[in-house]
């Protein structure tokens, strides 16, 4: 996230907790794809993953009042929204969700998403083979960090552990992208010789 956009979501901050709905309007189609993109990735489902964005955005302008323009508004939106994912999906384990026409790329707002990973080549989709391996937590960490922008405080809270668990997760996820990346890029020129 840039420091322009980072003041311009301060700014949103002061006017939506002063009740101002057109700032509430910015932010919201401000963050709307990249936030449904992140929720998709919990529920699969486009249709799902709209309508917990849209409650998360009904939760906050109610809890409006309680905004500290000083926090991150950003990492406590993605909260919201990481959260009534995650509570969605314990409350119905069992309900089937249908996987929509959709892949992870396909929602906009790419310009979060590093060169490299957002490309069609076979580069970046191997990447993101990789990022999908990775445990949870560290996949979870290091799309917060990378894809998203928010900074290791920020990912602390949105994921409600400390920074220093952020760190380690993110250290991990980069450890063990760089030895998959050295092996797949081993398999590869090893494959040249022989094709």
């Amino acid at each position: 996230m840039g420091s322009r956009e980072q003041e311009q979501i301060t700014v949103w901050a002061r006017r939506i907790k002063a009740s101002d709905e057109g700032a509430f309007s910015e932010l919201f189609h401000h963050l709307y794809a990249r936030l449904v993109k992140f929720a998709w990735r919990y529920t699969k489902s486009k249709a799902l993953a709209k309508d917990i964005v849209q409650e998360s955005f009904v939760k906050l302008w109610k809890k409006r009042q309680a905004i500290d323009p000083d926090q991150s508004l950003l990492a406590y939106v993605f909260q919201i929204v990481r959260n009534s994912a995650l509570n969605y999906l314990r409350d119905h384990p069992t309900e089937s969700i249908a996987l929509d026409d959709l892949s992870p790329g396909s929602l906009s707002s790419s310009d979060h998403i590093p060169e490299v990973i957002s490309s069609d080549d076979e580069t970046g989709k191997q990447m993101i083979k990789l990022i999908n391996q990775l445990p949870n937590r560290q996949r979870e960490a290091i799309r917060l960090s990378r894809f998203e922008g928010l900074d290791h405080e920020e990912i602390a809270y949105v994921m409600d552990i400390s920074s220093r668990t952020v760190n380690n997760h993110i250290v991990k996820a980069i450890k063990t992208l760089k030895k998959e990346w050295s092996q797949h890029k081993q398999n590869q020129s090893s494959n040249i010789y022989y094709d």
